[in-house]
């Protein structure tokens, strides 16, 4: 059982990072600066964050991110985005381009991973940093699948544990379905209560 608020956000934290994480092909890590020119401007680094991810969606599709705002201590000020992202290629000039364009700032680093738990060790050492003070945890409404969160409270409230914990894998297994699939024939059959045991199985060859 956790002792306080915070012990439970972050095993929250950790569950919904790694199941995002292993339903992707490809992750990157991203990591957006501020400026001196964007602090004395007082641009907040979320709502550019959020311009930045509607352009990136426009021109490139999917984009879907998990990771935290945060600062060091000795630089309230001076505040950063740190993701790991799926979706696909962007050019690195572009994404500096659009990023001096919506926060007046220095250029952004983002690199290919390939193992989950590098990735989730570059984000989980923000929350351990004593240092480094977090602002806020953020996470796109499709970095598993969308609607995801609902359903997991809805199987909670009726069956009393969580998906994953009835049946472990479930959510990357739905993750990775096509979305016309997942939505419009596994999910609906999900949700029939009564069928719901029938369905599943331990290899999931339901979903």
């Amino acid at each position: 059982m956790f002792k306080t608020n915070e012990e439970r956000r972050r095993a929250r934290f950790w569950h919904r990072l790694f199941t995002g994480a292993e339903s992707a092909e490809r992750l990157r890590f991203l990591t957006l600066n501020s400026s001196d020119e964007s602090i004395v401007l007082g641009i907040d680094i979320l709502e550019s964050f959020s311009k930045l991810v509607k352009r990136i969606r426009r021109k490139y599709g999917e984009f879907e991110y998990f990771g935290v705002v945060g600062c060091d201590e000795n630089e309230p000020l001076r505040e950063h985005v740190h993701v790991i992202c799926k979706g696909k290629f962007m050019p690195q000039v572009e994404l500096e381009d659009m990023w001096v364009d919506v926060h007046r700032s220095i250029k952004p680093y983002i690199e290919v991973v390939d193992d989950v738990r590098a990735a989730a060790r570059y984000i989980g050492k923000y929350l351990h940093m004593q240092s480094y003070h977090v602002r806020k945890y953020i996470m796109s409404a499709g970095w598993v699948f969308p609607g995801w969160v609902s359903w997991s409270r809805w199987f909670k409230d009726n069956y009393g544990v969580y998906p994953d914990q009835k049946y472990p894998g479930i959510l990357v297994k739905l993750a990775r379905k096509p979305k016309n699939v997942r939505d419009n024939i596994i999910l609906p059959e999900l949700m029939k209560v009564e069928g719901l045991p029938e369905l599943f199985h331990e290899d999931f060859s339901c979903v």
